[in-house]
């Protein structure tokens, strides 16, 4: 049988820039990604969920008409599908990202 695991340590390697990515699973159509996030990302908005899991430092998701949300490491916060937002990260932080394979095109 084929090894199917993945170091998350030696993934997070692969991610050079801010907002990369690099795919860790799939199962059934649904991703689990991991990010680097850095800056600000631009506002936008879903036609399926999200999932965010801080694996490392501190994000905010800011809602285009409401609050700034902070999300540090070890916690979750899922954006549902429709609601408009931007991920930011002030310093350097690694993301667990779980959402449809299909979303990263949009």
């Amino acid at each position: 049988m084929p090894e199917r695991k993945t170091e998350i340590a030696k993934a997070s390697e692969l991610l050079t820039r801010p907002f990369t990515h690099t795919v860790l699973g799939q199962v059934e159509g649904y991703c689990a990604y991991l990010s680097r996030f850095q800056g600000a990302y631009k506002f936008h908005e879903h036609t399926k969920d999200e999932m965010y899991v801080v694996w490392a430092g501190e994000i905010f998701i800011d809602y285009f008409d409401g609050p700034s949300i902070p999300v540090r490491q070890g916690e979750v916060l899922v954006v549902k599908a429709g609601e408009r937002h931007r991920s930011r990260a002030e310093e350097e932080a690694l993301v667990l990202m779980f959402k449809a394979a299909h979303l990263f095109a949009e």
